[in-house]
C-alpha cells in the first residue's frame, strides 16, 4: 500500500500539515507571551495577536487531524472492537470510514462553499487586521478533505497488531 504514490502523495501532505501545526504551536506560544507581557507590563497590547491566534486554533483542530487519523492515534473507545473477531473488527473498520469519509466529504464541500462566496464577495474580519474570510474558511476544506482521504486509506491499510499489555489489569 506504501509503494502507491498517490497514498505516499497524500501521506506526505498529511505528514506536512502536520509539521505546520507544530509550528503554527511554536509561533502562538511566542505571540500570546509577547501579547500577554506588552498587555501587562507595558499597557500597550497588540491589535493582531488574539485574531491570528484564534485562526490558528482552527488550523490546529482541522489541519493535523488526517495526520493524526493517519497514525491512528485519536482517541478512540476498544470495547467493542476488542470484544469482536478479526472479520467483525474489520466490518467495523469500513462502517466506521464510510460515516468519517462522509461526514468529512460533506463538510468538505460546505468548506469550500463558503471559502469561496467569502473571496467573491471580498469579506473580512472587522478588526484592524482585517484578515480575508476566505483564509480561514480554507482551511475547512482543506482539512476535512485530507482527513475523509485518510479515513479511506486506514481500511486499506494493514492493521498493526495489538499490544496486549495495554489491556492488563
Amino acid at each position: 500500500m506504501t509503494s502507491n504514490p498517490v497514498v505516499r502523495a497524500i501521506d506526505g501532505l498529511s505528514r506536512l500539515l502536520q509539521f505546520g501545526g507544530v509550528l503554527a504551536l511554536a509561533f502562538m506560544a511566542v505571540t500570546v507571551t509577547y501579547d500577554a507581557l506588552m498587555r501587562y507590563v507595558f499597557a500597550a497590547p497588540t491589535s493582531w495577536s488574539l485574531e491570528i491566534n484564534s485562526f490558528l486554533i482552527v488550523y490546529l483542530a482541522l489541519m493535523t487531524a488526517a495526520d493524526v487519523e493517519r497514525r491512528g492515534e485519536h482517541i478512540g473507545i476498544t470495547l467493542l472492537p476488542d470484544a469482536m473477531r478479526p472479520k467483525g473488527r474489520l466490518a467495523l473498520r469500513i462502517v466506521v470510514a464510510v460515516v468519517g469519509a462522509g461526514f468529512c466529504a460533506i463538510l468538505t464541500w460546505r468548506g469550500f462553499l463558503m471559502a469561496r462566496d467569502a473571496f467573491s464577495y471580498g469579506e473580512r474580519v472587522s478588526s484592524a487586521f482585517g484578515t480575508p474570510y476566505f483564509i480561514p474558511y480554507a482551511m475547512l476544506p482543506i482539512g476535512f478533505g485530507m482527513l475523509a482521504l485518510q479515513f479511506v486509506l486506514n481500511v486499506l491499510r494493514p492493521t498493526k497488531p495489538r499490544d496486549e499489555t495495554v489491556h492488563q489489569v
